[in-house]
């Protein structure tokens, strides 16, 4: 694993986070909305196709399960190879972004874009009983994608990989689901917990070979 990559990674989701609770959040939300981009068919009916070729539809830990049984097996055939070992530490990463995802949903309450802007009122958005904070898809694509990418040795092969969960989260701002602040918190969860794991098992995994 890249622990460079993964450090920048989290930097960067930590700073767009933390910009997005200080004011960026609202701005953006009632942007779109005064905009007409909101619920734009462009992010609508992409991501409703990828959440279900992915299995967030059916089963909010089928792809991390998936991905640990394959991790697994090939551990069991090939225990030298890396693929395995890369699979599983990404299995392991979603399952716990995931997890954490849904203890905050329960603890903070932050209610979803699309129901402030229908009250109007700003004061009360956090601690009464919403879903917004923390994203669930932002846990679910980076967690599984972000420790995948942070194993590649080329930039290409991480930007590629990154997209499904750029996309998936610019399409949830765009949908009123979330606001900035909830898709990078999970975002940054996932950087987190990736770094962990990559320092424990740095012997197990190392760090992919640079390329020229």
């Amino acid at each position: 694993m890249s622990r460079r990559f993964l450090l920048i990674a989290a930097v960067l989701f930590g700073a767009l986070g933390t910009a997005g609770l200080l004011g960026i959040d609202r701005m953006l939300a009632q942007w779109i909305r005064a905009s007409g981009l909101e619920r734009a068919d462009v992010f609508v009916v992409p991501l409703d196709l990828l959440d279900t070729l992915s299995g967030l539809h059916t089963w909010y830990w089928l792809a991390g399960s998936i991905t640990l049984a394959l991790a697994l097996a090939g551990l069991a055939l090939m225990r030298e190879a890396r693929w395995p070992r890369v699979l599983a530490l990404a299995a392991l990463v979603q399952l716990a972004t995931i997890a954490s995802m849904m203890l905050g949903k329960s603890l903070f309450g932050r209610l979803r874009p699309e129901q402030v802007l229908a009250s109007g009122d700003w004061s009360q958005v956090w601690f009464v009983g919403g879903g917004s904070f923390p994203s669930g898809h932002s846990s679910f694509y980076f967690g599984l994608l972000l420790p995948i990418a942070a194993a590649c040795p080329a930039w290409w092969q991480r930007a590629a990989l990154l997209c499904a969960p750029l996309f998936a989260i610019a399409a949830r701002i765009d949908m009123a689901r979330h606001f900035l602040s909830d898709v990078m918190a999970s975002a940054l969860l996932a950087a987190l917990y990736t770094l962990l794991l990559a320092t424990l098992t740095q012997r197990w995994l190392p760090a992919p070979a640079r390329r020229a």
